[in-house]
């Protein structure tokens, strides 16, 4: 079997889906991403309304925060999330911004508690890092922590941006007073210093980097795909993991997601770090009262894959993992 290219990447997954269903996959990875609306719970009340009304928006049936646009196309038919309201807004804040519905499923699931200490390890761009920040500070009551790390240089600056011009100031300063943090720090390997520092946290999110099959069928990628470069990201993803787990206290809850299809880096990564490193840390089930989120995904060996062609959304992996001892 070929394993570089298209070739290489279809005849996987038709080992892996089967031959009827690879065909509606690989159909509905080609048609435009559904993204929802993140419509900034920080913003005054009037200018939210405004934006509300001009949009034509309606709370999202299931998904909580996000909403969707009564004519479609207000929602964007783009492979990249991001802040197309913004651009036609004269406001100095970011109104809205725009997701994939299974990000924001996953940012849902982790059931972040208010007070809680959070920390998104691979943040960039930023949507997932936007939901925590609305479900953790988007309350009278605002407490609480969110850390938001990006390796990444270039990508914590779009990070940096997105997240000053959706957040109030006084949010983003400086020591106690601050209830978001930005680091850049590399988690793959070693635990960083600034991450030790701030640890340890409630709840961790590690949307590692990886394969992203649906960037690279409308990037026009599949030529250079491997199954090498799936090995590869499987090992830093499963380095991640590894970090996220140390930072992680008694209690906590981990969450592993990928946008990938490979079983390599979903349920593969969590099995081996299970296996080598999980002494004390167990595969959660979600939440009941998010199940209804799940309607069409497929249950995994330790997780959940919602894929676009029984959902309006992904691909997204989702695991849970919950720290029962040191």
């Amino acid at each position: 079997m070929a394993v570089r290219g298209e070739s290489g990447w279809q005849a996987t997954h038709v080992k892996t889906f089967g031959k009827e269903r690879w065909v509606q996959l690989r159909s509905a990875l080609r048609r435009p991403v559904q993204h929802v609306v993140l419509l900034n719970p920080f913003m005054p009340a009037p200018s939210r309304e405004e934006i509300f009304r001009l949009r034509g928006l309606q709370p999202h049936e299931r998904i909580p925060l996000v909403f969707v646009a009564a004519d479609e196309t207000a929602c964007g038919d783009g492979d990249e999330e991001g802040d197309r309201f913004a651009q036609a807004s004269t406001s100095e804040w970011l109104p809205c911004y725009f997701l994939d519905g299974a990000s924001a499923i996953a940012a849902a699931v982790m059931d972040v508690a208010p007070g809680a200490s959070v920390l998104d390890l691979c943040a960039a761009p930023g949507g997932k890092s936007l939901m925590l920040a609305s479900l953790l500070l988007g309350t009278c009551d605002v407490s609480g922590h969110l850390v938001c790390n990006e390796m990444s240089r270039p990508r914590l600056q779009r990070l940096q941006k997105v997240m000053s011009s959706f957040l109030p100031p006084d949010f983003l300063a400086a020591g106690e007073k601050g209830h978001v943090s930005i680091t850049n720090a590399d988690a793959a390997g070693s635990v960083p210093v600034p991450l030790q520092r701030l640890a340890p946290f409630d709840y961790v999110l590690v949307d590692a980097p990886c394969t992203s099959d649906r960037h690279l069928v409308h990037q026009g990628g599949l030529p250079h795909w491997s199954a090498g470069a799936v090995k590869a990201n499987a090992q830093r993803q499963l380095e991640l993991l590894r970090s996220a787990a140390s930072l992680v206290k008694v209690g906590g809850v981990v969450l592993y997601a990928t946008c990938a299809l490979a079983e390599a880096e979903n349920d593969g990564v969590v099995g081996k770090f299970l296996k080598k490193f999980g002494e004390g840390f167990a595969p959660e089930k979600i939440a009941e009262k998010h199940l209804s989120l799940m309607e069409g995904a497929d249950d995994t060996a330790f997780g959940v894959l919602i894929l676009p062609d029984r959902t309006p959304y992904g691909p997204m992996y989702i695991a849970l993992l919950r720290r029962s001892k040191p």
